[in-house]
């Protein structure tokens, strides 16, 4: 069964124009992880979303060598004595890995410019402080105890 939530304004129907008050029509965009078939959301744009500004490679995280750890064994991860600093895209520190998740972590004080990771979904789990996350379904505010799911 569909589930239909709807936020700010909407045409009529699905797939017509949509003008804007200045007369101009929106961008219509479907999203979704299989394409035209399984759970999506249509969105509406003032801008095409295809105009890019720009798009650079995020290098990997401060600390991105893994190395085999045979045998496993406990650690303790002392994350609270890693530097402060950064944003937190570019300021991660690659705490364990392989080749399908990295864990990181980041203190972050300052704001993230523009990203999206092409490959993998991000979990963001928000310890202390606030955030903001601003996307194409709009803005969610974070605080401390938060976990953030953000999709590929």
């Amino acid at each position: 069964m569909a589930v239909y939530r709807s936020v700010g304004e909407l045409p009529r129907k699905r797939h017509v124009q949509f003008r804007r008050p200045d007369g101009g029509l929106y961008a219509e965009e479907l999203m979704g992880a299989e394409g035209f078939s399984g759970p999506s959301a249509l969105l509406y744009h003032r801008h095409l979303p295809t105009a890019i500004v720009a798009a650079a490679t995020v290098g990997p995280p401060v600390g991105g060598d893994l190395r085999d750890n045979a045998p496993l064994l406990p650690r303790h991860l002392r994350s609270h004595d890693l530097p402060v600093g950064g944003d937190l895209v570019t300021g991660r520190q690659l705490l364990l890995g392989n080749a399908d998740v990295l864990l990181s972590v980041v203190a972050a004080d300052a704001d993230s410019g523009l990203y999206r990771n092409a490959i993998g979904d991000e979990l963001v789990y928000v310890e202390s402080g606030s955030g903001r996350l601003e996307s194409v379904f709009g803005v969610l505010e974070v605080s401390a105890g938060d976990y953030v799911v953000i999709p590929t």
